[in-house]
């Protein structure tokens, strides 16, 4: 029995590892362990060359306080970055490893797009010396044959549907290799990707809002107050619970496409006073198509809210707070 287990055992891996060596994606050469690898806490500096020479160098760097700034090369304006989508972008180009060698032939690099002005060139420095430089070239994905055999035999069935990559170049380097994933889509070359897309929050030093005070056109506006932990308009009790939705629905409000102008003619305006006298404004000039939208708490993101999803969040109607 010991005999028939262990030859059935070794069947098994036999045909899983020649199921493997088929399936597996040719190389050349021999592969390195990393094409990058630094330590994503020692980078303080990374440039973004986009494709060709039209638009301008993304930089993202590192202030005296510890927090990421984006801006354009040459341009004096500069805004507070994510430190999610900028620590993420670390994580992923960090430890680049290959899965594959497309070419060692110069004279094939305009095929996967990792020539000088086709490919996108992303460097990271701490101070002058530089970590990394790679040019980032054309995504492929590779289907999985075995996968589309499954799935015609039961379509129910869910498989691994094939393999998605992005061809690199070391810049430098003749060598152009394949790596997992999809980089363009964490790699962007617009500022607004890695832009802070903060714009309003009930949270660190402004919480436990007690006023709100809405002024919109018409004889629309009210005031909602808390008073001995009731929440009142005016003599007229709101709605606890309605009042609680709300502060949630406003408590972290993001912008999802910035404007490239702040609000001229407010026609909407929202004053909320926490219970320590921190008062945070929100203006609107609204628009039935899309409205714009900034605060005081982060003056320099205004928001073009199409559709007026923000809109329809910030300035309810007075009824929609009251009790039935």
């Amino acid at each position: 029995m010991n005999i028939r287990t262990l030859s059935v055992v070794f069947f098994v891996l036999a045909v899983a590892f020649a199921i493997h060596k088929i399936t597996e994606p040719e190389s050349v050469g021999n592969l390195p362990a990393n094409l990058v690898s630094f330590a994503p806490e020692d980078c303080d500096k990374i440039l973004i060359s986009p494709r060709g020479d039209d638009d301008p160098v993304i930089v993202i760097i590192k202030d005296a306080k510890g927090k990421w700034i984006v801006k354009t090369e040459n341009s004096e304006k500069e805004f507070m970055a994510d430190s999610s989508t900028v620590k993420r972008t670390l994580k992923t180009m960090s430890q680049l490893k290959p899965i594959r060698m497309a070419t060692q032939n110069k004279d094939r690099w305009e095929q996967f797009e990792v020539t000088d002005s086709a490919g996108m060139g992303v460097a990271f420095y701490n101070d002058d010396n530089i970590l990394a430089d790679v040019i980032i070239g054309r995504f492929t994905y590779i289907p999985s044959t075995m996968a589309a055999q499954m799935r015609q035999r039961n379509p129910y069935m869910r498989q691994n549907p094939g393999t998605m990559s992005t061809y690199i170049r070391r810049r430098g380097e003749d060598e152009v290799f394949a790596v997992e994933g999809f980089l363009s889509s964490q790699i962007r070359t617009d500022v607004d990707h890695f832009r802070d897309k903060s714009l309003f929050s009930l949270a660190n030093d402004f919480k436990y809002p007690v006023e709100l005070s809405f002024k919109v056109p018409g004889d629309s506006s009210f005031v909602l107050t808390q008073t001995n932990g009731q929440w009142m308009i005016g003599e007229v009790r709101a709605d606890s619970a309605a009042v609680a939705d709300y502060l949630k629905d406003i408590r972290n409000l993001k912008v999802r496409s910035f404007a490239n102008k702040e609000p001229a003619n407010i026609t909407h305006k929202l004053a909320i006073k926490d219970r320590n006298g921190l008062t945070s404004v929100i203006e609107a000039e609204f628009n039935k198509d899309s409205t714009l939208i900034m605060s005081s708490q982060y003056p320099d993101n205004w928001a073009l809210d199409k559709n007026n999803y923000l809109f329809d969040k910030i300035f309810v109607s007075k009824s929609s707070l009251l009790s039935n």
